[in-house]
């Protein structure tokens, strides 16, 4: 009887050590709840003199989240973004056709793929602007910008202003030039990623 105790005693004190070696391990945090209860618009464009086919965009877990047969700096497109889902990273497929088939979860473009870029989002968007955003309102723009190499990503904050949205708090590789009745007022800019050098632009 006295063994067994024994025995009993020692199992029961090694039990913290056997759960310390053989438990599940820590689960990753959520990056969705940094960003939980806010509104995210997309902007997508291109580069001056920039023009992609069959262009696609896809979220971490293989969602479309844009297509577009043809992106330039001429169809800027500005929607909201569906479900509040911030991608953790982006996938970004440009082809060689126009051409349209059904993919394996949504329409894609036919033709051979020339550029393909997968870049992270979710991550590089500071907890500043978010915490901004729930004081004083407004919503989170993720804007993403063609260009012959990758795609520059950007985010800032919009608001109602009295006749146009007004937009602070810019981030990341690039910013639009901010235009008034067909004049810049404020020049936009983008990080060139071979220099780190920010070089201004008109659009």
């Amino acid at each position: 009887m006295k063994m067994m105790k024994r025995k009993l005693t020692v199992v029961l004190a090694m039990i913290p050590l056997i759960a310390g070696c053989t438990g599940l391990p820590d689960r990753k945090p959520d990056p969705q709840r940094r960003f939980k209860g806010l509104g995210c618009v997309l902007v997508v464009d291109a580069m001056r003199d920039v023009e992609v086919l069959g262009l696609n965009f896809y979220d971490d877990r293989g969602y479309e989240i844009y297509g577009s047969a043809g992106q330039s700096i001429r169809n800027r497109s500005i929607f909201a973004l569906g479900g509040i889902y911030v991608p953790v990273t982006v996938r970004a497929t440009w082809r060689d056709s126009t051409k349209s088939i059904w993919g394996k979860m949504n329409m894609e473009f036919n033709g051979n793929i020339i550029g393909d870029y997968t870049f992270p989002v979710a991550e590089r968007i500071p907890d500043e602007v978010l915490n901004d955003i729930r004081q004083h309102g407004g919503n989170l723009r993720l804007k993403f910008r063609v260009k012959s190499d990758g795609v520059l990503f950007g985010w800032d904050i919009e608001r109602a202003g009295r006749n146009l949205s007004v937009h602070s708090n810019p981030g990341g590789d690039f910013k639009e030039a901010h235009i008034s009745r067909g004049k810049v007022v404020e020049k936009g800019w983008y990080i060139d990623k071979q220099s780190g050098q920010k070089i201004e632009t008109d659009y």
